[in-house]
């Protein structure tokens, strides 16, 4: 399958190397020939290295027939239109999370592709860790009894190196912070993992960056089954991953991406090391066969659309200062 990719920032380049180099695949499923950035003098050099094709504007290449699918890796609030316009020019899309920035946006984007008969996929990469399947298949089990609680942190020093013509740096792009960056892996891990999040009590503050964007951002979450939860996210410190899991049979945790550690009621605690897997080429590849056999992607966009409405939430907590209810 022949890829495009829309926007060439370090997330771009990013997913392209994830199966290519030096415009060779490194995948039997796909390789990326083409693409458009707004920035093209900046990024031709990429581009050349490997070897792709760079449009002039977005419409020329979508009527270039160059592609049959598109990977979307541009600012978020330019998503939703994007996703419309590759629909209606016959292709397959896959948008880099956010899918949008509200629900409104996101049913919107889905409609687009579902009228056109095309596959949409957002990337949502951590769901492709096998630490993160194994945590699954706990819960699915009920290994730790009843889910009582579900706790999470993402952060990264990317806010400490982000420069004020960054759009990343601006708040109408990242609304709360770290939320739009990190936080949401959070929450589709958790949604994926305990279901629909029913409300919210978000804060959100700038206690260091210079930049248009809050450093300290971390929610008190209500799950429609009756567990609670609690996320947070910091655009302004080390990097760190942790998910873990509480219920009346004991605890498992994610501490990073490849180590899992489970402790029951009564017996000592057993964490387990996966080897290291490349998230972006797991889910770009998993995209590929979900449009070769016409199934539905790993990552349902009815859970996408859940965690757009939490997102949602989110940031009208923090607006208003108060515990917000998600639409279901």
């Amino acid at each position: 399958m022949k890829l495009g990719i829309v926007g060439l920032g370090q997330w771009g380049q990013k997913l392209v190397r994830a199966i290519q180099e030096d415009g060779a695949p490194k995948s039997q499923l796909m390789h990326f020939v083409a693409g458009y950035t707004r920035s093209p003098d900046k990024h031709r050099p990429f581009a050349l290295q490997e070897k792709l094709h760079l449009f002039d504007s977005y419409q020329e290449f979508l009527r270039s027939k160059s592609v049959d699918a598109v990977v979307i890796a541009s600012p978020h609030s330019e998503h939703v239109d994007q996703i419309r316009e590759a629909a209606e020019a016959g292709l397959h899309i896959f948008v880099e999370k956010p899918l949008a920035l509200d629900v409104a946006g996101a049913l919107k984007a889905i409609d687009a592709a579902r009228n056109a008969r095309k596959q949409l996929a957002v990337g949502f990469n951590r769901r492709f860790l096998p630490a993160y399947a194994r945590l699954k298949e706990i819960l699915d089990r009920a290994q730790l009894g009843r889910v009582l609680h579900l706790e999470g942190n993402f952060s990264a020093p990317q806010g400490l190196h982000f420069s004020p013509t960054d759009w990343r740096a601006h708040h109408s792009e990242t609304p709360a912070g770290g939320m739009t960056l990190m936080g949401i892996h959070i929450l589709d891990a958790m949604i994926g993992l305990a279901g629909p999040i029913s409300g919210v009590r978000a804060r959100s503050r700038k206690q260091f960056l210079q930049i248009d964007m809050d450093d300290t951002t971390d929610a008190q979450l209500e799950f429609a089954g009756g567990s609670t939860g609690y996320l947070s996210t910091v655009t302004a410190t080390a990097r760190n991953w942790r998910l873990q899991v509480f219920g009346t049979a004991g605890w498992a945790e994610m501490q990073g991406y490849q180590q899992l550690t489970v402790a029951t009621v009564g017996q000592d605690a057993e964490t387990t090391q996966f080897d290291a897997v490349d998230m972006e080429r797991a889910e770009l590849e998993a995209f590929a066969k979900s449009v070769f056999d016409r199934t539905e992607y790993p990552v349902p966009l009815d859970d996408v659309v859940r965690g757009i409405g939490v997102l949602e939430a989110v940031f009208k907590s923090v607006r208003e200062d108060r515990f917000v209810t998600v639409e279901l």
